[in-house]
């Protein structure tokens, strides 16, 4: 299914004028799994401003052209057709294994560019990739230049707050994960009495925190989640991403509270996220 790019012209009035955009730039969304691609496309809808979307097949939603990840060359070629400037990425992806990634040659030649930084950890190799990107002729932009209250604020969102003894899990939380970033490893861990209880790898938070069920000090609520960016992390792609659905997971996993990285982490549909965590009696802090 081929799907055309979206002019998002409004349609001419009676008297025959035609809508004049306030911004021609053809944004190029390379969209992964998760609510917030489809959240950044109806807010470039809202926006009036023009996009294509590029889904990658078996993460991107339905509806749209499908894309191996692999096929570099096919993507480039389908969005610099549509004459984007700007790309965007966002959503997730389940990093491939390169014996089964199946890259066409275009993505060959950038296997060989990255070299060393396509066998480290993802912030390596996306930084790699926004520079052979950039090198196309691209500007890369981040999801919060379109969703502007993405970005976490500083300080405690909730009702609920942290105790004493979650604000030293919060501390111990960020020393583990500012120690592991410098190997480009995780952006999330679960503290609980200063033990920590598990670290984020290729499963992702949601599986983090299943992991980390059976592994509770007592079968009493607490212990932190902790969501950071790493060390130098790329700020246009990859930021860590909290929402409702984090917000159910750290409950059924009988956790007191979250505490992500003010301005540097992002939360989907903020004002729902925040009040289904006062109803679960759980605390959300930007630190």
């Amino acid at each position: 299914m081929t799907v055309p790019l979206r002019s998002l012209q409004e349609s001419s009035s009676a008297s025959g004028g035609t809508a004049v955009h306030r911004n021609t730039d053809v944004v190029a969304v390379i969209a992964g799994s998760g609510d917030l691609p489809l959240r950044i496309i109806s807010k470039l809808d809202s926006l009036q401003r023009k996009y294509v979307v590029v889904s990658l097949d078996g993460f991107g939603p339905s509806g749209y052209q499908q894309f191996k990840i692999g096929s570099i060359g096919q993507i480039l070629s389908f969005i610099k057709e549509a004459s984007a400037k700007s790309v965007l990425f966002c959503g997730g992806v389940k990093r491939p294994s390169l014996r089964l990634l199946h890259l066409d040659s275009v993505g060959k030649k950038w296997l060989r560019q990255l070299g060393v930084r396509a066998f480290l950890g993802d912030n390596s190799i996306l930084s790699g990739m926004m520079r052979l990107i950039e090198k196309e002729g691209f500007t890369v932009v981040s999801p919060q230049s379109i969703l502007d209250t993405l970005l976490s604020p500083r300080g405690v969102m909730t009702v609920v707050q942290p105790s004493d003894a979650d604000l030293q899990d919060i501390a111990r939380g960020i020393f583990v994960l500012n120690a592991m970033s410098k190997a480009d490893v995780g952006q999330a861990a679960i503290v609980q009495d200063g033990v920590v209880l598990g670290l984020e790898a290729v499963e992702g938070t949601k599986g983090l925190l299943e992991r980390c069920k059976d592994l509770k000090l007592s079968g009493s609520r607490g212990g932190v989640l902790v969501k950071l960016s790493k060390v130098d992390q790329e700020q246009s792609v990859d930021l860590p991403t909290i929402g409702k659905n984090t917000i159910i997971e750290a409950h059924e996993a009988s956790l007191a509270g979250i505490a992500v990285g003010a301005e540097q982490s992002q939360i989907l549909d903020f004002e729902d996220t925040v009040k289904l965590a006062n109803s679960k009696k759980l605390f959300l802090i930007g630190v």
